[in-house]
C-alpha cells in the first residue's frame, strides 16, 4: 500500500527572512563574563553605565576607546573586536600585562599584599618609574592604585607619581577571580599607548570618548587637557561623523562643550563623583552624553510614541 505524500501549506514569508532567522538561531551565544574594572579611576563610568549602555549603537563593526582609563564600558559590553588606547604609559602596560601575563601578575600582587605598609608604599611609589620589567610595572601600578589616596592617579611635571598613601585598614589589592576574567575578556583585543589623534576614523566603527572633563581635574599626565585639546577632540569627532562612524562622548556640562558639539544629540545625565582629589568635587553632578547617531533607546521611544497616538 503506497502512502500518500503529505502536502504542506506554502510558506507565507519571504525566503530571505527565513534565512535570517535560521542564521540568528545558529549564531553561537557570546558569554559575558562577570567582570568589573580592575582599577579605581578618576572619572570612571560605573555610576552611569546604564545610561551609556542604553545609548549604544544597535550595530557597529569595531569598538574604540581612546581614553580607556578603568574601561568600565568595555568590561560591561565586552565587544569581540576592540581597540583600547590611552596616553598613560603605565596604564597601558598594565592592561597589556593583565591580558598576556595574568599568572605572573597575580604572583607579584600577592607579594605586595603581604608587604604592604607605609614604608613599603613610598618605596614602591619611587620604584615604579624606574622599573623596566612590564609585569613588575603592572603589579606596582595596581598596588599603588588600590592603596593610594582615593585611588587618584596624579603625576608632577617630571612625570613622577606623587599621590600620598590612603588611610585604608584592609585595602583590596588583589581580586584574583576578577583579574582572571578581565584577562580573558582582553584576549585578542588591541591595546596601544598613544594620543587619540593617532586614530584614523573608520566607517561603521564605534568610538566611546571619555576625556578628562572640561573645567575639572586633569592632572593625569602632567600636561593637562585644556580648551585647545577639547577643541581638537571635537574636530576628531567631526571626522568620525564625516567618515560614517559612530561616536558617544562624555563630558562636563559647560558652555564650551555645548558649543563644540552643537548639532549633535546632547543629553544631560546625573553622575556620582566618588573619587577626587578635592572633597568639593565629590557627590552628584550633571554631565553630558553626546552622540551622532540614533540608539536603541531612541528607536524604542519612537515605537512607543507611535503606539500611543
Amino acid at each position: 500500500m503506497t502512502r500518500k505524500p503529505k502536502i504542506h501549506a506554502p510558506i507565507r514569508y519571504p525566503f530571505d527572512n527565513i534565512l535570517k532567522v535560521i542564521a540568528s538561531e545558529q549564531r553561537p551565544l557570546v558569554r559575558i563574563l562577570p567582570t568589573r574594572p580592575f582599577l579605581k579611576w578618576v572619572g570612571g563610568k560605573r555610576s552611569i553605565l546604564s545610561e551609556l549602555t542604553t545609548r549604544l549603537p544597535e550595530k557597529y563593526n569595531k569598538y574604540y576607546e581612546p581614553f580607556v582609563g578603568g574601561g568600565a564600558l568595555f568590561f560591561t559590553t565586552q565587544p569581540e573586536k576592540a581597540y583600547l588606547s590611552d596616553m598613560n604609559f603605565h596604564l597601558i602596560i598594565t592592561f597589556q600585562v593583565v591580558r598576556d601575563s595574568v599568572d605572573l601578575l597575580i604572583h607579584q600582587l600577592k607579594t605586595h599584599t603581604k608587604k604592604h605598609n607605609k614604608t613599603y608604599y613610598y618605596k614602591a611609589r619611587e620604584k615604579m618609574f624606574a622599573e623596566r620589567d612590564n609585569v613588575k610595572i603592572a603589579s606596582l601600578f595596581i598596588y599603588l592604585n588600590k592603596t593610594c589616596f582615593n585611588g587618584l592617579y596624579r603625576v608632577n611635571k617630571q612625570g613622577g607619581f606623587n599621590v600620598p598613601m590612603g588611610n585604608y585598614k584592609n585595602p583590596a589589592i588583589l581580586d584574583e577571580d576578577n583579574l582572571r576574567n578581565c584577562s580573558k575578556v582582553l584576549k585578542g583585543r588591541e591595546i596601544k599607548q598613544h594620543d587619540f589623534t593617532q586614530i584614523n576614523p573608520v566607517k561603521d566603527s564605534f568610538y566611546y570618548l571619555d576625556p578628562p572633563y572640561h573645567k575639572t581635574y586633569n592632572g593625569y599626565n602632567g600636561r593637562g587637557f585644556g580648551d585647545d585639546k577639547h577643541k581638537e577632540l571635537a574636530r576628531f569627532c567631526h571626522a568620525i561623523n564625516k567618515k560614517g562612524g559612530y561616536f558617544m562622548l562624555s563630558n562636563s556640562d559647560t558652555p564650551l562643550v555645548r558649543k563644540l558639539y552643537k548639532g549633535y544629540t546632547i543629553e544631560v545625565v546625573e553622575s556620582s563623583r566618588t573619587i577626587s582629589c578635592k572633597g568639593a568635587q565629590r557627590g552628584k553632578a550633571n554631565e553630558l552624553i553626546i552622540r551622532n547617531y540614533e540608539s536603541k533607546k531612541d528607536n524604542k521611544q519612537r515605537k512607543t510614541s507611535k503606539t500611543h497616538r
